[in-house]
């Protein structure tokens, strides 16, 4: 048995043949089902976005026939097998796993440690599974690659490879509150940016993630989908704000993360109410994510701390070539591991074949 991946990206293909290598609609669907009823094909996932088409394979190398596989893919790309052969790059086993996992970290991505492909992975998985052509192993794979992506985006050490919006505002809570576990937060934004700050959130063990909108319908729905995401524990600790709820929410946060220009957080009314809820002051940190943010905000009875969010993180070559080594460190113990599983369950299942 071995793990195998044959791919295309836009700096391997003609600009003007992109899109015939695009799964388009029902066109991955099709592609998936097939790809599974050729010989030797035990699982399949494929991960796609605008800059690359991935076939991750989990294949019987004794009856698998990579040549099958590229005519397929010659055939549905209308082009010479060749061509195919020449366009496409391929890895197996261990290098599939580097891959992988290089690349749901958003490395090398631009800016470091974008979440766009993360999120393309986790669809990736998804769709995999709603059409039930993964398995065992490659369901392991991708889990362990998501795991680790997340992991990476909350390492300190290799903070100077997560470059994206997203990890900066968390970088700089942290540096501000020196540790984020156990302290309540108030976020907002569109659903990407609300769906992954709560996930990191709740890694880094925070003690209560409240969703708000400018519309309580959209708090409500944001929660919802988010929820159907986490596990109950997880899920138990998100909520929406409402009107009946967000004062009581505002007066608890230790950080905020809003757009200020949409949403009006400390009007004289919401003072009066977080006067009332709260007795004594609190240091909040508020992080404004509008193009223009606010550099500061005084509200005598409020103990408000604004982080510049458009501050320049750069680092020298020492601390990015010290990321780079921890990063890899442990993508590398992380190969080990996996694959010594994999040889295991490869000799369970020669062991089945000869019983």
């Amino acid at each position: 048995m071995k793990l195998l991946m044959y791919g295309v990206n836009k700096e391997t293909i003609m600009k003007e043949d992109v899109n015939k290598y695009r799964l388009f609609g029902e066109q991955k669907k099709i592609q998936m089902n097939d790809i599974k009823k050729i010989d030797g094909v035990e699982e399949i996932i494929i991960l796609t976005n605008d800059f690359r088409n991935e076939y991750y394979l989990y294949v019987d190398e004794t009856v698998f026939s990579h040549g099958d596989f590229l005519r397929y893919i010659a055939e549905k790309t209308d082009k010479d097998l060749q061509e195919i052969i020449l366009e496409t790059y391929s890895k197996f086993n261990e290098d599939v796993l580097r891959h992988l996992y290089e690349i749901t970290c958003g490395y090398p991505t631009e800016p470091f440690g974008s979440f766009d492909i993360l999120n393309s992975v986790e669809k990736a998985v998804n769709y995999a599974n709603k059409l039930r052509t993964g398995g065992e192993i490659l369901y392991k794979l991708f889990d362990e690659a998501i795991s680790l992506s997340y992991s990476f985006k909350l390492n300190e050490d290799t903070q100077p490879l997560n470059m994206s919006e997203i990890s900066k505002y968390l970088y700089l809570l942290k540096k501000k509150m020196k540790t984020l576990a156990k302290k309540d937060f108030l976020i907002s934004g569109n659903t990407f940016e609300v769906v992954y700050l709560t996930k990191l959130l709740l890694l880094a063990d925070a003690q209560t993630v409240t969703i708000l909108q400018k519309d309580e319908k959209d708090s409500l729905r944001q929660d919802q989908k988010i929820s159907a995401h986490l596990t109950d524990t997880e899920a138990a600790k998100t909520f929406a704000a409402t009107s009946k709820s967000l004062y009581y929410r505002l007066s608890k946060a230790d950080a905020i993360i809003c757009d200020f220009c949409k949403i009006a957080l400390f009007d004289a009314k919401t003072i009066e109410e977080i006067k009332i809820m709260r007795q004594t002051k609190k240091i909040q940190y508020l992080i404004d994510t509008s193009k223009e943010p606010i550099k500061e905000m005084n509200k005598d009875c409020l103990d408000l701390h604004v982080i510049d969010p458009t501050v320049n993180l750069s680092y020298n070559d020492e601390q990015l070539n010290n990321a780079i080594m921890v990063l890899e460190e442990e993508i590398q113990t992380r190969i080990e591991k996996f694959m010594s599983h994999f040889k295991e369950l490869r000799l369970v299942k020669e062991q089945k074949i000869i019983q």
